[in-house]
């Protein structure tokens, strides 16, 4: 099974203040890889230095997707090979409609915008200003379709089920399964704090971030063990490690 992604030792640092450190994480083919951990422990930051935020600053190890080491490439290159982002908090666009957006991107990659919003049930919003005034099952399902038309060879969704009520996440779910299926890989990174979506989308992999740093990575009975006992005991083992 070969690799997809590959973070190396990385550190990095934002307001010269160290977020990821010297964390480590391997994306095989055919792989739902779920990312877990406390609020502030590094997450989402390791997602953006993966695909090259501005204003991140690497201070050690590397980032190789499909065996390209894509560590110093900025992040229009690493776009458009192939790598795209789900936000968090997707940002409001003034002036922007959501059916503009979907068919900019559409153009590029030949999907048909309607079939998408009506995949991610948004035709409600296409002539909308994306992000005003929508809910918040409504904001992440408009970010996930936007990642949708995007055809990415690898996708990065941070915190697709915060703030969503549950029939959002299950439409949510079944966008992120068909998105995974449609890669050349059949692989996925989902960040998450809750993992309520794993109700609808299981992991193949599971992987604990605790201050900064990727702890351990098992199976999915991983993600029983932090629903049972939350990351407490992680914590604690943690601490008494240092």
């Amino acid at each position: 099974m070969s690799r997809v992604l590959e973070v190396k030792n990385l550190s990095v640092a934002t307001s010269s203040r160290v977020i990821v450190n010297r964390a480590n994480l391997v994306l095989e083919e055919n792989t739902v890889l779920f990312l877990l951990g406390p609020n502030g422990s590094g997450k989402s930051t390791l997602l953006r230095a993966i695909i090259g935020y501005p204003g991140l600053e690497v201070l050690s190890g590397s980032i190789v997707f499909e065996e390209e080491e894509i560590t110093e490439k900025p992040m229009e290159y690493r776009v458009s090979r192939g790598l795209a982002l789900a936000h968090q908090i997707p940002p409001k666009l003034t002036g922007v409609r959501v059916r503009q957006l979907l068919e900019v991107l559409c153009r590029k990659t030949r999907c048909d915008p309607i079939e998408v919003a009506r995949d991610l049930e948004i035709t409600h919003l296409l002539d909308r200003e994306f992000g005003k005034g929508f809910s918040g099952g409504e904001l992440k399902r408009a970010e996930i379709a936007m990642l949708f038309a995007q055809k990415p060879r690898l996708p990065l969704i941070d915190e697709p089920d915060s703030g969503v009520d549950v029939d959002s996440i299950e439409i949510i779910a079944g966008a992120i399964k068909r998105l995974a299926a449609e890669t050349p890989h059949r692989s996925v990174v989902i960040v998450t704090h809750s993992a309520q979506i794993s109700k609808f989308i299981k992991p193949t992999v599971t992987c604990i971030m605790i201050s900064g740093e990727v702890k351990t990575c098992s199976g999915p009975e991983l993600l029983s063990e932090v629903f049972e006992h939350g990351f407490r005991e992680l914590v604690g083992k943690n601490k008494g490690a240092s």
